[in-house]
């Protein structure tokens, strides 16, 4: 069988703290470092792939200097695996990737209202590119794709926006309890179950919430997404820890790209921008290294979780409808029903 090549765009965000940047890069070299992992991973067992073994190209954009993948370089073919495109040998962008990011979805800063605009032109024109978010990222799609407009006529049922939290930082490990319906498509995701909850490092103040119109709009069945979005999954402090349309999109609320360098390093570094005090610091910190084995890697589910990914890009993750709900997930309730 052939090789499966896959080319994903990341958009870097963000730059790294200068302590991590001299030890791993940008956030998409780590992305590509970590992508090619789980692609020899994936291949050590290649019956388990339909589309023969996989190989990942990353090319990275800066984001925040205002540059995106042009559009004639997204694959529009997905009959033509080795499709040329007009500006170089490289094969068309299978995939986007966001990455995390110190700023926050809803500034008003143009290159956040030009990644918005962008989401929606290629989700609406380009159906064969796979978009993938990481926490910041997943947070600029689902205000790019689930946000709609209250008209005169009809109140909002599945309004969604990003809004800082009121539960304030979700930090480090904390246990989420991801949704069966989608870890039966993703089979390294098959041992987080509600015994034995998802673990990959989280650093977040910001969360995809319904919006206060839509709050006061829900009857009592609760406000759910959009079909056929659904949850990935939730933790005690987080309703919405990702966002799953398949074939489409996929996001995450944590971070697998981050291990508890990486978070411990961002987590001071937040703390000195904005004035954490040393206590503070140290509680997040003992969030983080929850999962440190010192010498080996960290105790979580970063490698699954970026199995999952590379398996979404690749159109792997058992798209075939068989499963409950609209496009084969079950949609749910994301809040509970108003009292």
């Amino acid at each position: 069988m052939a090789q499966h090549k896959i080319h994903v765009a990341v958009l870097d965000a963000d730059i790294p703290c200068l302590s991590v940047y001299k030890a791993r890069g940008l956030y998409s070299s780590q992305f590509r470092v970590l992508l090619q992992a789980a692609a020899r991973r994936l291949n050590k067992n290649p019956e388990t792939l339909q589309k023969g073994s996989l190989a990942v190209h990353v090319t990275a954009f800066d984001a925040v200097g205002g540059s995106l993948p042009p559009l004639e370089t997204l694959r529009t073919n997905p009959q033509s695996p080795d499709e040329p495109h007009a500006n170089g040998p490289l094969s068309p962008i299978d995939a986007i990737l966001i990455t995390g990011s110190a700023s926050s979805a809803y500034d008003d800063d143009p290159w956040i209202h030009a990644m918005q605009s962008y989401i929606q032109t290629v989700h609406t024109h380009y159906p064969n590119i796979k978009l993938f978010g990481s926490c910041f990222g997943h947070q600029i799609i689902a205000q790019a794709l689930l946000r709609t407009t209250k008209n005169t006529n009809h109140s909002p049922s599945s309004t969604f926006h990003v809004a800082h939290s009121l539960a304030g930082y979700e930090m480090g490990i904390q246990p989420i309890t991801l949704e069966p319906s989608f870890t039966a498509r993703f089979p390294p995701l098959a041992r987080a179950t509600a015994q034995n909850p998802f673990r990959i490092q989280l650093i977040h103040g910001d969360a995809v919430v319904p919006t206060p119109e839509a709050e006061a709009a829900a009857d009592q069945a609760g406000i759910s997404l959009p079909a056929p979005w659904s949850s990935i999954g939730s933790s005690a402090q987080c309703a919405i820890q990702g966002l799953y349309n398949p074939g489409r999109v996929l996001t995450y609320q944590g971070h697998f790209e981050f291990d508890t360098f990486v978070n411990g390093e961002l987590a001071q570094e937040f703390g000195r921008r904005a004035g954490w005090s040393a206590t503070l610091v140290a509680e997040y910190l003992e969030l983080i290294y929850r999962s440190r084995i010192p010498g080996l890697d960290d105790d979580d589910d970063a490698k699954a979780a970026a199995e999952a990914v590379l398996l979404f890009f690749a159109g792997e993750d058992g798209n075939d409808g068989d499963l409950v709900g609209c496009g084969g997930i079950s949609t749910g309730m994301i809040t509970p029903p108003l009292d």
